[in-house]
């Protein structure tokens, strides 16, 4: 059961920031499973469980929704084989990850932060948005406005000499514009993640993001939006 995240997991990615070789973790293998890994684990179990109603088919197994704390050097200039934070992606089961809608939810040393977006750029699914915003505008608007209660905020490289049509509504072209998209909560507290409690703030949100969830979905969908209710 979930108990908040250990106050000492802020200590440890600092330590690993500082040491980042294989011999301190190896002498440090049974801090990192029991005060990290341990509770991101119990955390991912919780909201999966208040998210999995909404959404059936979402992956929500904490060995595959967790990132893994080595770090994949091959195509990098820093060598360093571990990560001094974590992640957790919730995104739809049995799907490559590239270009698809996910929640997540991470932790460094700086901040946490929270939201919606898609994994990496998807230009086809990009293009039907923008084409649901020229033919629905009122719906798109109606999605956004959960923004303003989740505290959220619309995120993402845009493109700069994109030509936005004259009927595309002045409140959504930022959306229209965008190379990919993300809604983010960022700068909470770090005190948050020190109760039980981060699980009903995180769930709540993503539950408010749902309707963006849902629009993403459709949009990368050929047969529209997925069989999911929103409410």
């Amino acid at each position: 059961m979930f108990q908040g995240f250990d106050r000492e997991m802020i200590l440890f990615f600092l330590d690993l920031r500082f040491h980042n070789d294989r011999q301190f973790m190896d002498a440090n293998r049974e801090r990192y499973q029991e005060r990290v890994r341990a509770p991101f684990c119990a955390f991912v179990t919780e909201v999966g469980q208040r998210l999995q109603p909404l959404i059936p088919d979402l992956e929500v197994r904490p060995n595959k929704c967790l990132s893994r704390i080595n770090r994949d050097t091959r195509f990098s200039r820093d060598k360093s084989p571990y990560r001094d934070h974590l992640w957790v992606a919730f995104r739809q089961s049995g799907v490559s990850k590239d270009g698809q809608p996910f929640y997540w939810f991470e932790i460094s040393p700086e901040q946490v932060n929270w939201g919606l977006g898609l994994w990496g750029e998807n230009r086809p699914l990009m293009d039907a948005l923008r084409r649901r915003i020229l033919a629905h505008p009122a719906d798109v608007r109606r999605r956004l406005s959960r923004l303003d209660e989740a505290e959220c905020f619309l995120a993402g490289p845009a493109w700069k000499k994109l030509q936005v049509p004259g009927e595309v509504p002045e409140d959504l072209r930022d959306l229209y514009v965008k190379k990919t998209v993300y809604f983010e909560k960022r700068g909470p507290e770090m005190d948050w993640i020190y109760s039980p409690g981060i699980v009903d703030r995180v769930a709540g949100d993503f539950s408010l993001l749902l309707p963006l969830y849902l629009l993403l979905r459709g949009c990368g969908a050929e047969d529209g939006e997925p069989g999911i209710k929103e409410d």
